[in-house]
């Protein structure tokens, strides 16, 4: 049995040599029974009916009779309308357990994707802004999604795309000229935001201000010479704070290629259009029917002559195309852009690019922050001035679990660095936070709840890596694969191993769907099973792992060993710490 193949994959690639679906259609049918005694894993063979037209029990009777069982199983029983089938429990927890013993933290892994690149544009927020809560899921789903794709074999490119262009920055250059900045090459990001806001209301009561912002947008795109050393100052004032607050969080990009990068070749990119017949001119602006697709017109230039997001987002995808020849190019950003990446998407076909399916937009819910004196809950304005920090959010999360961490201190010995294991275990809180659930699912922020330490968050999952790193530390023998698998009798040891084996399909349905949550509901689960493992251990003497046997401990630690990899590497793959020790 390979490591990548799961045994519902086994089970289900027999099956489907008798039924006419595929082996993945199959798999995903698999259920597990109630009770370990009716089966290890059941297929309901109602959901066949209507390929075959037979009723349901004599599908599971027919198929007992049929289908050849693969390693690992050890029977097939039909029962009434399912077919369940019993795994050789030692057997494949023999298999499962030499795997991970061998190969570590390459458990998982896959070369599925062998030759081929996935880019992820990621992160991308716009420069002189600050980073604010709302900032952290593109960050944070992103990295997740490129260490998943890597460790399935896919050569990665992760792209901070960041937004430093645009008539925003007509906005500060207006402001820094109306309320006559002294210096503006020592600015910070915060005065930048402060500008901003108070230019934007401002410009409420006097709507001529945003005439002149658009005015020095267009100047800057004419190249003049005060705004160009402007917006210069503008755009490396963000990039360093950018810097400062992805680093807090353990993000990092192979390339950073903004939206001015692309400016030379907007103009080149709307002669194309126009000479394919692919825009028309609309009121002065340049737009592209989409008609066919029932998508609104989408406007690649304004009326006077200035770019937008489209005009920027069509030449930096071509180019991501010419340098890598992707298999998938995943743009990280929230549900309110699905428009725009239709248009972009179906652009680029008119365009006649056939490689435009390959682009996908990995859509995420948004950040709702409550008015505490209604009740409601609203999108966060940078306009208004209505932005949670995404570095403020960090470092209360590490200060509060350093508070938790002073509290049992004396465990710890005296070399023990806490200021670091406070930023593992706090910054930690907030990724397995974002990351444990469904990314299209909206967020109402509450500090209280991005920042608990208790249920099922990411401080659990650590420490239970953290105990089970205690058990191995306190054991003081070497873990060896050459164990007596039959001494693993234990209901809680079963499924255990089980859940083990589970761990290269979470990972491939990660990928598939996009979906960094699936790893954190795995790891979730597989500590649940530990921690009735352990308590079980703690009722009953008999049931420990350092138990007086030097077979079963043997054996016991050789599972141990395994349930620490596979958390640990879960945890990898989510952007997380594992510390040895809580």
């Amino acid at each position: 049995m390979r490591h990548t193949d799961s045994i519902e994959k086994l089970i289900a690639g027999r099956l489907a040599r008798h039924l006419p679906l595929d082996e993945t259609h199959l798999a995903g049918l698999l259920e597990t029974p109630p009770s370990p005694e009716i089966g290890d894993y059941g297929l309901p063979c109602y959901a066949l009916s209507k390929y075959l037209h037979k009723a349901p029990n004599d599908i599971a009777e027919d198929l007992r009779g049929k289908v050849e069982l693969p390693e690992g199983v050890r029977e097939a029983k039909a029962d009434g309308p399912y077919l369940n089938f019993f795994l050789d429990r030692p057997a494949v927890t023999a298999s499962v357990l030499k795997l991970i013993h061998g190969l570590g933290s390459a458990y998982g892994s896959d070369d599925v994707g062998a030759g081929k690149t996935i880019v992820i544009d990621f992160g991308s927020p716009n420069v002189a802004k600050d980073l604010g809560v709302h900032h952290l899921p593109s960050a944070v789903i992103g990295r997740a999604l490129y260490r998943v794709y890597e460790k399935l074999g896919y050569r990665c490119a992760g792209i901070n795309f960041p937004g430093d262009w645009g008539t925003s920055f007509g906005s500060l250059i207006a402001a820094v000229e109306r309320y006559d900045v002294p210096d503006p090459d020592a600015l910070t990001v915060s005065d930048l935001q402060e500008l901003y806001v108070r230019y934007t209301r401002d410009a409420a009561a006097q709507p001529e201000l945003l005439q002149t912002a658009r005015d020095a947008f267009a100047r800057l795109e004419q190249g003049e010479s005060r705004a160009t050393a402007l917006w210069q100052a503008f755009r490396q004032i963000g990039l360093e704070e950018f810097d400062q607050v992805y680093g807090m969080l353990g993000v990092t990009f192979d390339h950073v290629n903004a939206e001015s990068s692309y400016r030379e070749q907007i103009d080149g990119m709307v002669r194309r259009l126009l000479d394919q017949g692919v825009a028309i001119e609309s009121a002065g602006a340049l737009i592209v029917p989409l008609d066919d697709e029932n998508l609104p017109p989408c406007m690649v230039r304004k009326s006077d002559g200035t770019s937008l997001y489209m005009s920027r987002d069509i030449p930096a995808a071509e180019h991501r195309w010419e340098q890598f020849r992707f298999e998938k190019c995943l743009y990280v950003t929230g549900s309110e852009q699905s428009l725009h990446f239709k248009q972009l998407k179906a652009v680029l076909k008119r365009m006649g690019y056939e490689w435009a399916d390959r682009i996908e937009h990995v859509n995420f819910g948004l950040i709702r922050m409550r008015d505490p004196e209604t009740g409601k809950t609203r999108v966060g304005s940078t306009r208004r001035g209505e932005m949670v920090l995404l570095k403020d959010l960090l470092q209360e999360a590490v200060s509060r679990a350093r508070a938790k961490i002073e509290e049992s201190s004396g465990r710890f010995g005296q070399d023990a660095d806490l200021d670091d294991l406070a930023a593992q275990v706090g910054i930690g809180a907030v990724v397995f936070s974002e990351l444990s659930t469904r990314r299209t699912r909206d967020v109402i922020f509450d500090w209280d709840s991005m920042l608990d330490f208790e249920g099922d968050t990411g401080p659990y999952v650590q420490y239970a890596h953290a105990r089970l790193s205690s058990i191995l530390r306190k054991a003081e023998q070497e873990v060896v694969d050459d164990v007596d698998f039959a001494l693993l009798t234990l209901p809680e040891e079963w499924v255990l191993a089980r859940h083990l084996a589970g761990f290269p399909a979470a990972v491939r349905r990660a990928a598939a769907e996009s979906e960094p949550s699936v790893i954190a509901t795995y790891l979730l689960e597989l500590c649940a099973d530990f921690s009735s493992y352990y308590s079980a251990g703690m009722r009953d003497p008999d049931r420990r792992v350092l138990c007086p046997a030097d077979d079963l401990r043997a054996a016991r630690l050789l599972l141990v060993d395994a349930a620490r990899h596979v958390i640990r590497g879960g945890l990898e793959l989510l952007g997380v710490a594992a510390p040895e020790r809580m």
